[in-house]
């Protein structure tokens, strides 16, 4: 599909099912062959129906197609210098620590805000709010900067973009986590029910919480938020 497609449709990739061009593509080699081993009249005749039909779905439906690599692509267009505001700042390599070092991650919003969902074709499950974050430890605090993506809404619509910055003093926290939640949503193509997993790196202060941002459940997150807690305990001593 092309770019100016994605721009304006992007609830077509959540929407979308592939029956019609396995219809089509199915009609057209059941054409051909029928063709070339058929001993009837019959053979010839819905051959030349069948077979037209086929291709004529095949192509309508393969046009208005988004793949998973458009997707991939129109992302990586919206995430373009997200993390500008700090990675371009000229005492940038002064103020960031190299040790802890900086990570950035990615993961999809499940549950509330996130409205489709379907599945890639690697089995994922997908929502269409797409989160990425990158984390900076200085002197005093975690410099944060994060950029959620709503992919059913078009570039030029208020809403396909919202950043967020955060500069959390270590005094403030007293503790970093991964909270994992898990929620039940429905596939907005097929209608079908889904358990939804997501884990969230939350950091909680005297007065509640101070983060909470959809993560990966990985290695690199753990040992940040190791560094974190012993940055916490090394000011509370």
């Amino acid at each position: 599909m092309s770019k100016n497609s994605m721009k304006k449709d992007g609830t077509l990739y959540y929407r979308q099912t592939d029956f019609w061009r396995i219809l089509g593509a199915g009609l057209m080699i059941a054409g051909v062959v029928w063709f070339y081993i058929g001993y009837s009249m019959a053979s010839y005749y819905i051959p030349c129906i069948i077979t037209p039909v086929g291709l004529v779905l095949f192509l309508v439906f393969s046009s208005r197609h988004v793949s998973d690599a458009d997707m991939d692509e129109e992302r990586a267009h919206r995430l373009t210098d997200y993390d500008a505001s700090i990675t371009s700042r000229g005492d940038y390599s002064r103020i960031v620590l190299r040790q802890p070092s900086d990570i950035e991650t990615e993961a999809y919003h499940m549950g509330e805000p996130a409205t489709c969902y379907k599945r890639n074709k690697n089995g994922k499950l997908v929502s269409d709010r797409f989160v990425k974050s990158h984390f900076f430890f200085v002197a005093d605090g975690l410099w944060v900067v994060s950029r959620t993506l709503s992919m059913t809404v078009s570039r030029e619509e208020e809403g396909a973009v919202a950043d967020a910055e955060y500069l959390i003093p270590y005094a403030e926290m007293q503790f970093a986590s991964l909270a994992e939640s898990s929620v039940q949503v429905t596939l907005t193509a097929s209608k079908k029910m889904a358990t939804a997993h997501m884990t969230e790196m939350v950091i909680t202060g005297k007065e509640g919480e101070l983060l909470r941002l959809p993560v990966p459940n990985d290695m690199d997150m753990s040992n940040l938020c190791e560094a974190l807690n012993r940055k916490i305990k090394e000011l509370s001593h």
